[in-house]
């Protein structure tokens, strides 16, 4: 029987402590968001081979003895997305100056490429944000479906959830697919968007332990613009 996905924070934990198949987890669980940042910074492909070794050096980073993931702390501000964040954009500012190092070019061409990528900075946090959405969304997703797998009522709000947002189809195409009134449909619809916005809290409390409900409503719903 495959073991429990861990919760957010205890994976952070589990990270820091040099647990190997938590590190795995970790290192699956970020990794997109990171490609996702350095992608958008240097306007390159996610697979380009500057953005998988510079992907790979945040994992060293925070991985290391006394890195940067002992020293992550439950109750800062943002949680660990600001962390992982500040952690990235190091890693961005360190190789670049290895790039500079390299392949020294003239004073006046310096500074149009660092000011192209000094505007281009701003964006970088919206990016970061929508593939950080996209994770939590993923991981709220993955919750409803395992309480869908044991219960049939939840299964019937979890397909009527997917037919509605993933598949796109309207309350009145979803009843004549399942052979159920309309009314119903807008029911299960109702209970399945609660049950997701809780999943959605959840997964975003673990990664804030120290935040409020209020703080957690207000990250959701910019969660849910991002997206």
């Amino acid at each position: 029987m495959p073991r429990p996905e861990p919760t957010r924070w205890s994976l952070v934990q589990g990270a820091a402590d040099g647990d190997t198949e938590q590190r795995e987890r970790f290192a699956r669980r970020y990794a997109p968001i990171l490609r996702s940042y350095f992608s958008a910074k240097w306007r390159t492909s996610p697979d380009h081979d500057d953005v998988l070794d510079a992907t790979q050096d945040v994992f060293v980073q925070l991985f290391k003895d006394k890195g940067a993931l002992e020293a992550v702390d439950a109750g800062r501000p943002g949680g660990f997305r600001a962390y992982l964040y500040g952690v990235a954009g190091n890693v961005a500012r360190m190789r670049e100056r290895q790039f500079a190092r390299r392949h020294r070019v003239e004073k006046g061409e310096s500074v149009v490429r660092f000011e192209a990528l000094e505007r281009h900075d701003a964006t970088l946090s919206r990016v970061f944000d929508q593939a950080w959405a996209r994770m939590v969304a993923r991981e709220a997703r993955r919750r409803l479906a395992e309480l869908a797998a044991s219960d049939e009522r939840q299964a019937l709000r979890f397909r009527c959830l997917e037919l509605r947002y993933s598949l796109g189809l309207e309350p009145r195409q979803i009843a004549e697919r399942l052979e159920m009134p309309v009314t119903d449909v807008y029911e299960r619809l109702r209970e399945a968007r609660k049950a997701y916005h809780s999943a959605l809290l959840d997964v975003l409390a673990e990664q804030s332990p120290a935040a409020t409900r209020a703080e957690l409503e207000r990250t959701c719903r910019e969660l849910v613009a991002a997206l």
